[in-house]
């Protein structure tokens, strides 16, 4: 049996929460010869090689020796794989273990999609469920770019993720993608978004620089 699903962590200083991201992938229904997961280490400089090394063997590491942001990251982990869908996982997150069988199926199953998403559950530091967020507007969309299983094919058609871009890259590849490709939203919470003392900081205006400077990128292409 053929890997379909490749299963792409980026990853940059989180140690604290990469091992949950990556035992989450491991531990799912659909069976183990269809996926891959992939781990792109962005250059860390804290333990986190530990952490990926402690799964030699389970996973695929790519340790970068130079930080080249989530954009790039995920492109050289798209690139490796070798599934024909793509589903990307923040390394501080992790996902139901019914996640990547449900999605997989859904696009398996529809050849007119070009991808598919599930409503999230946001956690704390702890996992407690803190509540659960529909993605029913582009909006919430384009603010949660991991989780979304893509056709590869179709991603590499529109040139994959924006390496200028150092945030709102998700933001950016699915106002392209959804220029050529529909897609469908499970109504189902398989993603688990942690919110924690590093991503409750986030400043709201770099993000808002971002989706400017993204919209600029694609009004000269």
């Amino acid at each position: 049996m053929s890997v379909e699903v490749s299963v792409i962590i980026t990853n940059y200083n989180n140690e604290k929460y990469l091992g949950r991201a990556i035992r989450s992938c491991l531990k799912q229904s659909l069976p183990k010869e269809m996926y891959e997961i992939i781990v792109v280490d962005d250059a860390s400089t804290d333990n986190s090689m530990e952490v990926i090394n402690s799964f030699h063997g389970q996973i695929k590491s790519i340790p970068l020796a130079k930080n080249v942001g989530v954009a790039e990251a995920s492109n050289i982990g798209i690139k490796t794989g070798k599934g024909k869908f793509v589903i990307r996982v923040d390394s501080d997150d992790y996902i139901n273990e019914n996640c990547l069988l449900f999605l997989y199926e859904i696009l398996n199953q529809n050849i007119d999609l070009g991808f598919v998403y599930s409503d999230h559950l946001r956690v704390d530091a702890h996992e407690n469920v803190l509540e659960r967020v529909d993605i029913n507007t582009l909006d919430l969309l384009f603010r949660h770019g991991a989780g979304i299983m893509f056709r590869k094919i179709y991603l590499e058609a529109i040139g994959l993720y924006n390496k200028r871009l150092r945030n709102a890259e998700d933001y950016d590849l699915l106002r392209r993608y959804l220029k050529e490709f529909s897609g469908y939203h499970l109504i189902l919470p398989l993603y688990r978004y942690r919110i924690h003392e590093t991503n409750m900081t986030k400043d709201e205006n770099e993000r808002l620089h971002w989706e400017y400077q993204a919209r600029l990128y694609e009004d000269r292409e």
